[in-house]
């Protein structure tokens, strides 16, 4: 009789979950819980089938990622959910239109994606139920647990080290040389990854978020950062930040000069409307220099919040140790009353998982 295995990740990592699993070439459904999912993971003689967030239905996490790619629309896809049932899957439904190769790449992408996030987590509870996992793949096609282990734990690793700007989901990037000097640069690389890697910069327009380029050139969450931060580094890229209310855009790189300039413009508005109104005799309007408008606000939060967030990365890779605190990294007094007020509130900041969560304080 087979015994289920479970536990609490911060007594027992996934890396020896993985190990377990692999070593004793056991078959069944590891379920990882925590940080407001659920994942799930299916091993065959201590090789992984698939690996998936656990949804709706019966792999639900690749109808989304199929959307996220850009192989199905949403309505597409609802059309689809609503053929589901006895004994339909969402790949029965899916496969006359769109072909068994293209849903195995993504199903693969699926499976990668869902084992790197899952790699980098620290906390939450595992289950492992023994079962027998049906599935059409040859047995010599799957990976087993410890390769798998030991190349997620290695990119875990090097993600840390790669250019903050290209791990950052929100963050949009615009061309600014053309990809064959980069090319010519790349020595090393294979004539395949070189072409996955053009893939991804035709994408970068100045307007998708990092997250979509990457979703859509379907390299994967690591793969696409390591080739953004390549690319940021040699200059082939740079970052765009996102327009302002005042409908003006601001450079990331090489943008600090314009960037006190452009939280000035308020206050220099309202001087020279204190000076129109002094010359007709009206007397002039109270000022305070705690009554930013938005518009500058948003620009300090902005540039105090990204220093914040490259003082962390930097103290992670030269300590090799996340901070304790933040005001030992930038000092609060040249950002902090601009964030907010004279309260001076200071930021909020705590670990999640393999990264951090840092949140600015209520206006």
């Amino acid at each position: 009789m087979s015994v289920a295995l479970h536990g609490n990740l911060r007594d027992f990592g996934i890396g020896e979950v993985f190990q377990l699993i692999g070593h004793q070439r056991k078959t069944g459904v590891l379920e990882v819980s925590g940080e407001g999912d659920r994942l799930r993971i299916a091993f065959d003689h201590g090789s992984v089938v698939y690996a998936e967030q656990v949804g709706a239905y019966e792999r639900w996490a690749l109808g989304d990622l199929l959307v996220r790619v850009g192989l199905l629309t949403p309505e597409r896809l609802l059309d689809a959910e609503e053929q589901l049932g006895e004994g339909r899957e969402l790949r029965d439904v899916l496969e006359p239109d769109l072909g068994a190769a293209a849903l195995d790449e993504i199903a693969e992408l699926c499976t990668s994606e869902t084992i790197f996030h899952l790699l980098g987590r620290q906390r939450g509870s595992f289950h492992f139920t023994p079962e027998a996992i049906v599935h059409g793949r040859d047995p010599k096609d799957l990976l087993p647990a410890e390769q798998i282990l030991m190349d997620g734990l290695r990119m875990v690793d090097e993600w840390n080290a790669l250019d903050p700007l290209a791990r950052a989901d929100d963050t949009v990037f615009r061309r600014e040389s053309d990809f064959e000097s980069f090319r010519a640069e790349q020595t090393h690389e294979s004539p395949a990854r070189l072409g996955a890697a053009e893939r991804l910069f035709l994408l970068i327009d100045g307007r998708l978020t990092l997250r979509r380029v990457v979703d859509l050139s379907r390299l994967g969450s690591f793969e696409g950062a390591r080739w953004l931060s390549v690319m940021h580094r040699a200059g082939l890229i740079a970052p765009v930040q996102a327009k302002t209310t005042s409908g003006l855009r601001v450079e990331a790189d090489g943008g600090g000069w314009l960037r006190p300039l452009l939280a000035a413009v308020p206050f220099v508005a309202l001087l020279a409307l204190a000076a129109l109104a002094w010359q007709q005799g009206a007397p002039a309007p109270p000022v305070s220099v705690w009554a930013e408008p938005d518009v500058a606000r948003r620009a300090a939060v902005d540039a105090y919040g990204r220093r914040l967030r490259l003082a962390i990365d930097a103290h992670q890779i030269e300590q090799g140790t996340w901070p304790k605190r933040l005001d030992t990294l930038v000092g609060p007094a040249d950002g902090a009353r601009w964030l907010a007020g004279a309260s001076a509130a200071p930021y909020y900041y705590a670990r999640r998982g393999g990264g951090y969560v840092l949140l600015p304080p209520a206006p």
